[in-house]
């Protein structure tokens, strides 16, 4: 196994990430642990993600014109949680995820992500992987998630969404999987990458926050529109329009990339549907795409 590991950042490199992760935990925090007089859990998140730009902007991983963007994608996410008129509802929503899709494209100007890994082959045959910490992407997490829906803020409600998100995280897993190893896209490869620490809390935090947020959070709540959880022909309509969307979004893997991540947006958005929170769809995403990197071929063989 041949892995390069970029060994330029440091761990003060690798602050403003921890500060921009500290911003989206704690949107989760009660109210009564978060709260100190005029303080709300917004407002701390808020001061975390402050820090985060500061410190991002002290060491070069944004720029005037990146702090720029964040605040303009910061005030539309505000703007689309107002009461507004349906066409300017439409309108900013538009915006909105035409904003994420660029910031997850990483053409936003005035970021330098962190490089991690460069071109690590973690298994014979494998594709190789580089990892950044990506500071623009984690933009998406924060904004959609702070001006979404009520989080979930009891235990409760984690253990409810828990006994549908588990048993449908694992069987995606099976179904996802199975359909990878039958057109060769991976094989069964157990591993235990060495910079795993740094990937799972880029993967939790800068993937699949980020990417639910958008692709459920946004996308497929308003394709679905405000309908109960039954069945319906619009229920089923958003659910597929998002994973096909989601699908697409990964072109830059090739076509089975597609067919597979469009396989997985309909996992991802069943569990969304089934629960209305948001918190199943990033742990869904979460635990398969750990399992992916810890059992077989990552990211795909070539």
């Amino acid at each position: 196994m041949s892995v390069t590991l970029e060994i330029a950042y440091t761990r003060r490199v690798l602050l403003p990430y921890l500060w921009l992760s500290l911003a989206i935990v704690w949107l989760w925090l009660p109210p009564q642990a978060a709260t100190r007089g005029l303080w709300s859990r917004f407002g701390v998140s808020a001061v975390w993600l402050a820090l985060a730009i500061a410190h991002a902007y002290a060491t070069g991983i944004v720029s005037v014109v990146g702090v720029v963007a964040i605040a303009v994608f910061g005030l539309l996410c505000y703007a689309c949680s107002r009461e507004t008129s349906r066409p300017l509802n439409i309108l900013l929503t538009l915006a909105a995820i035409i904003f994420s899709l660029a910031l997850m494209a990483h053409v936003v100007p005035g970021f330098s992500n962190t490089l991690i890994v460069r071109d690590a082959v973690l298994t014979p045959g494998a594709v190789p992987y580089t990892l950044y910490m990506n500071f623009d992407k984690g933009q998406i997490g924060v904004f959609l998630l702070a001006f979404a829906p009520p989080l979930i803020a009891s235990r409760p409600d984690w253990m409810l969404m828990l006994k549908t998100a588990v048993p449908g995280a694992l069987a995606l897993i099976v179904v996802l999987m199975a359909c990878a190893l039958l057109i060769g896209q991976v094989r069964l490869e157990p591993k235990w990458p060495g910079f795993l620490p740094v990937w799972l809390w880029s993967n939790l935090f800068f993937t699949c926050a980020a990417e639910e947020a958008l692709f459920r959070g946004v996308i497929q709540r308003q394709l679905q529109g405000r309908v109960p959880a039954g069945v319906s022909s619009r229920s089923i309509g958003g659910l597929i329009g998002a994973a096909i969307i989601f699908g697409a979004a990964h072109y830059a893997g090739g076509l089975w990339s597609v067919v597979l991540a469009t396989i997985a947006g309909l996992g991802y958005g069943w569990v969304f549907w089934r629960t209305n929170r948001i918190e199943a769809s990033i742990f869904t995403h979460f635990l398969v795409n750990t399992a992916h990197i810890l059992g077989f071929t990552y990211p795909a063989l070539t």
